[in-house]
């Protein structure tokens, strides 16, 4: 969810909000997820000891996409979510397949958020689960929703952690 088009940020806060209400604890930011090549989950959060992944389409962004970003979040999360307009979810091509990956799906009608379908809780990978934690961690730990920068969020070993797959690296 690009934080610089409007209408995704107050959608963002939004779901933040909703998420709060529900008893969810929201990260303040995006959460990395080392999980392939799509990395930064628009809305984490945490419910009890689960890690829940909230992956938000407009209007104009492709459900497809949505998709393979769910399948990439799945790693490291326990329930991943797809939000979206309901007709554009419901009549995509994906929606059974979103549907048989056990990922959730709620409408949101620019008022409100409202399940279509409840996500199937899951196991993760330790190595991609462990980073989500950490960002979790500094979170809980500083209980303060100001921005962070990603190397504080976990100390990489001697040598180089590739990041996506793309050729990025952290020394």
């Amino acid at each position: 969810m690009p934080n610089n088009h409007r209408s995704c940020a107050a959608a963002r806060r939004q779901l933040i909000a909703y998420l709060q209400t529900q008893g969810y604890r929201a990260h303040p930011n995006e959460v990395f997820c080392p999980s392939g090549e799509h990395c930064w989950v628009d809305v984490a959060a945490l419910k009890g000891q689960d890690y829940w992944a909230f992956e938000y389409k407009s209007r104009n962004d492709s459900i497809r996409r949505g998709f393979d970003q769910c399948c990439s979040y799945a790693k490291g999360f326990n329930y991943v979510v797809l939000v979206a307009d309901r007709h554009r979810v419901t009549s995509s091509a994906y929606f059974h397949q979103l549907k048989a990956e056990g990922f959730g799906i709620w409408r949101h009608d620019g008022f409100g958020f409202h399940p279509i379908l409840e996500p199937k809780r899951r196991n993760t990978m330790r190595s991609v689960r462990l980073v989500v934690e950490r960002q979790f961690a500094h979170f809980r730990d500083h209980g303060d929703p100001s921005v962070t920068m990603l190397s504080e969020w976990f100390e990489p070993e001697k040598g180089q952690i590739e990041i996506c797959s793309t050729s990025a690296k952290v020394a």
